[in-house]
């Protein structure tokens, strides 16, 4: 009950949050507009829940010995949040299925059903003094703004995964506000 009980929260939120943004939130009338730390936080939940979901899902493929092509998790503009895996990627070279998924992401965007992505893959540790061997990226970004970079090292120690800290870093959009080569500043998602 408690988890619907969230689930409808957040939708309502999110949805009051569009009503606000699409009924001029940035007018100057008081009240009107939400604050920047209202957005951040809004975001920072989303991207929490979706990075929740891409470690269930990491962690179960690397206990079973699968190997983790890029993949997605979304939140659409109702608040739910999607897994998004595509099965022809899993045959692919990982640069090859990263590109995939960040192209197949922006036509979804572009699409106008997605408020919040999380675009998950692995990568050689480039710390070359760390015990890590892998790190598990999370690029996270938010229709409204924020973008972040979760970095979670991890190794395969006897058959099973280790995790180790993750690090937050800033990051620039490459989903949302992406614009195509020789373009000049659409606002919009590529498709």
């Amino acid at each position: 009950m408690r988890v619907i009980q969230q689930r409808l929260s957040t939708q309502l939120i999110f949805l009051m949050m569009l009503s606000v943004f699409s009924g001029h939130a940035f007018s100057q009338e008081p009240g009107n507009a939400l604050s920047k730390a209202e957005i951040k936080q809004f975001a920072q939940e989303q991207f929490q829940t979706m990075y929740k979901r891409a470690m269930e899902s990491a962690s179960s493929r690397l206990a079973a010995d699968e190997p983790i092509k890029a993949f997605a998790v979304v939140a659409d503009r109702g608040g739910e949040i999607r897994l998004i895996r595509i099965d022809k990627i899993e045959q692919m070279r990982p640069d090859i299925a990263l590109e995939i998924m960040r192209r197949s992401l922006r036509v979804l965007v572009g699409k106008g059903n997605v408020g919040a992505t999380c675009l998950v893959y692995v990568a050689d540790n480039p710390n070359q003094e760390a015990r890590a061997d892998y790190v598990l990226v999370a690029e996270m970004e938010h229709i409204f703004g924020p973008t972040l970079a979760q970095l979670t090292p991890y190794t395969l120690q006897d058959g099973k995964t280790v995790f180790g800290e993750p690090v937050t870093v800033e990051s620039e959009p490459s989903i949302f506000n992406f614009k195509k080569e020789g373009e000049e500043g659409s606002g919009e998602a590529a498709e």
